[in-house]
């Protein structure tokens, strides 16, 4: 299965209404069909990624980047780019979820971005010299394209409501029940729906997420790994990419869209930031910018 690159963009009502947060000048992308229509836009990616590389192919482009999904969703929101790269599934689970936003489909062809299969293929990631590399390969040869698909546009679909038990059948099961080849141990980072995402139940389908308490991991990654650790006659231990512990602590919902991504980037172009952050940061981000500056220079 090969990930369709995409670019989400706010819809036109929605860029209009956040042309004043800021003093950056929104791009009018309402007509976009093809990258050389992006021409002079603000567009993000995530770091780290060939998403990244991709936004280079579009003409005189604001390339910036953002380390996580969730800043770049928030920049969009709040007017600082005019849209970010993502693959076609994330697209259609962001723009379900809120009507104000949209996306373009860009395909590997002339008037999309250009992106080798290395790029846009799914891929299980074994130690160098693994003797399972053969064996998974096999395995997911059998799994045709069309319950793939299947799989795919069920995740997207139960990633809206995921705690709540949906009543249907997982599109990808296996028939094998026995476990006593031992555990498949797997890692994620258990936050990039559809492909993989955090809940507080197993419903759907879902797997505890080792290490966790009473937090589960699903999405088409997570059960596609079931699928190949069942028909190992394997358990399946699903770990958390996440080095550090996070306290999240509830923020103003005025404000709660807001990162310090955003604030960053709000402030180098130029914005006010007076009451996005407290009154003692303010001449303390406007001096760190300073010195970014000087060191550019």
């Amino acid at each position: 299965m090969r990930r369709i690159v995409s670019i989400i963009l706010a819809a036109a009502l929605f860029c209009l209404t956040l042309t004043a947060c800021g003093s950056r000048q929104k791009t009018d992308l309402s007509g976009a069909k093809t990258i050389a229509d992006l021409k002079g836009a603000t567009i993000a990616a995530q770091a780290g990624t060939f998403h990244l590389d991709a936004v280079d192919q579009i003409e005189d482009v604001d390339k910036k980047s953002y380390p996580d999904f969730t800043d770049l969703l928030n920049a969009l929101k709040s007017g600082a780019i005019d849209g970010y790269v993502a693959e076609e599934p994330t697209a259609l689970e962001v723009c379900g979820k809120d009507d104000t936003l949209t996306y373009l489909p860009f395909v590997n062809n002339d008037t999309g971005f250009t992106a080798t299969d290395a790029e846009t293929g799914i891929a299980v990631a074994f130690q160098t010299g693994s003797s399972m590399v053969a064996t998974v390969n096999d395995i997911l040869a059998t799994i045709p394209t069309e319950t793939r698909q299947a799989l795919m546009a069920q995740m997207v679909s139960l990633s809206a409501n995921p705690d709540t038990d949906a009543g249907e059948a997982i599109a990808l099961q296996s028939s094998n029940t026995d476990t006593s080849n031992g555990t498949l141990r797997i890692a994620m980072e258990c936050a990039y729906a559809p492909f993989n995402w955090t809940q507080t139940t197993d419903a759907n389908g879902a797997v505890p997420i080792s290490g966790k308490d009473n937090l589960y991991a699903s999405g088409y990654d997570v059960q596609v790994a079931k699928y190949i650790a069942a028909e190992l006659g394997m358990a399946l231990v699903n770990r958390k990419l996440a080095g550090i512990e996070t306290l999240f602590l509830p923020a103003d919902p005025i404000l709660e869209h807001i990162s310090s991504s955003i604030v960053k980037d709000v402030a180098r172009h130029g914005g006010d930031v007076t009451g996005m952050v407290p009154d003692c940061v303010v001449p303390m981000l406007a001096d760190a910018l300073a010195e970014e500056r000087q060191r550019k220079d």
